[in-house]
């Protein structure tokens, strides 16, 4: 019996231990002098990416870094290691914030990022593993992670996004729009120019308010995207197992039926090319 209660302590003990461990974070704040239009790089191995506008002469930059390693000095050597020097460059109005070029920083370390930045600025941002959303600054923006939700709204020019496995939301972007992800839902409102929006399984929503081509398919998952109401355009609606339903005056001029629609709207114009493996399609 005691030789159980002892267990059990030192089991608890290493238990509290563990999440203590866990629980270790560090921060930065840096503030950059810009002026002028701002080019932002940033990467980080893992962690979330939080981009907003702000005031045009300054970059805000708050990291939070969190250790998951067993070795508790360990961690709060390598902690401090990096709120010292946290990996950050600039030159003129090019920022780079990058992964720490010591590979014994990196181990078991992840750094999250919140961004404030001039709404002149344009963005390139990658994490490995976490979420990452933007708003309100000119673009273009490119955003890429290995598996996060991605969110961005209210920007000026082009947006690209790609997740390995994580839902898209998009709002209010005047330029261009290429979104994909390996597995989640997308939805995207006010988009201004052409849409190219992929995942391979989950549910598209769309609604285009500008001219422009677009291009929507999902492996598995409902598709339904909305038109400006005289909007002119090419149709090639199809669904492997589903439904198609087009709420525009359609004339047909190849296939037609309960799977798959080709024709022309208001006598034709860039392609809304529209499709699902399995799952409904409707055009509005």
């Amino acid at each position: 019996m005691r030789l159980t209660q002892a267990t059990l302590a030192l089991a608890a003990m290493g238990l509290t231990y563990q999440l203590v461990a866990a629980e270790r974070e560090g921060f930065f704040d840096r503030t950059l002098n810009v002026s002028g239009p701002v080019e932002m790089n940033v990467e980080t191995g893992s962690g979330r990416i939080e981009v907003r506008a702000g005031d045009t002469a300054t970059v805000r930059i708050h990291g939070v870094i969190r250790a998951h390693d067993e070795f508790f000095h360990s961690e709060e050597a390598r902690i401090h290691e990096i709120e010292t020097n946290p990996p950050i460059q600039q030159t003129g109005n090019i920022i780079r914030i990058t992964v720490p070029a010591d590979e014994s920083l990196r181990r078991h370390i992840s750094i999250s990022y919140e961004l404030v930045v001039p709404q002149q600025s344009r963005l390139r941002a990658r994490t490995g593993s976490g979420s990452e959303s933007v708003e309100g600054i000119q673009g273009p923006v490119e955003l890429e992670t290995g598996s996060g939700s991605v969110t961005v709204a209210r920007v000026d020019d082009e947006v690209r996004i790609h997740t390995g496995s994580g839902r898209i939301q998009i709002d209010s972007i005047k330029g261009k729009v290429d979104a994909h992800t390996g597995s989640g839902s997308i939805e995207g409102g006010s988009i201004g120019g052409p849409i190219n929006a992929h995942t391979g399984s989950g549910s598209v929503r769309l609604e285009q308010s500008g001219a422009g081509g677009l291009e929507a398919q999902t492996g598995s998952g409902s598709v339904n995207v909305r038109l400006p109401a005289n909007a002119a355009f090419d149709l090639y609606a199809h669904t492997g197992s589903g439904r198609v339903y087009v709420d525009h005056p359609i004339t047909v001029h190849g296939n037609i039926g309960g799977h798959e629609i080709q024709g022309k709207v208001n006598g034709g114009g860039p392609l809304v090319d529209v499709r699902t493996g399995s799952g409904s399609v409707r055009v509005e």
